[in-house]
């Protein structure tokens, strides 16, 4: 097909580019597509510096995660030690070395024998360990050689006051007595039978929580 420009010649345009024209195009092509390719390389090395970072923390997360957990388990077994620790120390506090309170006892009753303060033998020694019972305790029964009740009251007030075989105990009961069988061997004849018991403190019982009630059901009429 042919096309006819009637276009005067200073009214058509020039159908080739300039070389000025050539370079500008050029210029900011090269400008444009630099800039483009500056603002990507600098966008991928902060990308990389980021992640290298990045990989860097996590590494010496992994690297502290195993020693957090030791950390942790150390810390629990050191707070079960601390606690069966003070459960032994609770134990041996609260313990009675009862080879020590006897021993105590039968120096009480021989060395006070020569002394006149109270002559006395004992018939029976009943031992109640169990803290749970309101029974716990030493039971005392035994002879004092007199009519009196001088003796009885010396031997309980000497145990009263003796702090080897008072230590553990939270009380004394009041002495029974009451006069035995004349006995003629016996100097004087007459003797009284005494009886008290040395207290151990007793535990709290723990009461088992009350269940609530079932619901009644409504009835039908």
């Amino acid at each position: 097909m042919i096309q006819i420009n009637l276009l005067p010649d200073e009214l058509r345009r020039s159908t080739q580019s300039t070389p000025k024209a050539m370079v500008l195009l050029i210029g900011a092509s090269v400008l444009c597509f630099g800039a483009l390719g500056t603002a990507g390389l600098l966008w991928w090395n902060v990308r990389a510096d980021k992640q290298a970072r990045v990989d860097i923390a996590q590494e010496q997360l992994d690297n502290l995660l195993p020693r957090a957990k030791y950390a942790d388990a150390l810390g629990q077994e050191k707070s079960e030690f601390e606690r069966r620790n003070k459960t032994i120390g609770e134990i041996a506090d609260s313990r009675i070395v009862w080879t020590k309170k006897l021993d105590r006892l039968g120096e009480i009753v021989s060395r006070d024998a020569t002394q006149r303060s109270h002559r006395i033998w004992l018939d029976s020694i009943d031992i109640d360990s169990r803290t749970d019972s309101n029974r716990a305790g030493v039971e005392l029964k035994g002879y004092s050689v007199g009519p009196d009740l001088d003796g009885v009251s010396n031997f309980h007030e000497e145990l009263k006051t003796d702090p080897v075989f008072y230590a553990g105990f939270v009380g004394f009961t009041s002495p029974e007595s009451k006069l035995g069988d004349t006995d003629e061997e016996l100097d004087p004849s007459v003797k009284r039978e005494f009886g008290f018991a040395v207290k151990l403190p007793e535990k709290e019982k723990k009461v088992a929580p009350k269940r609530p009630a079932p619901a009644k059901k409504p009835v039908n009429s």
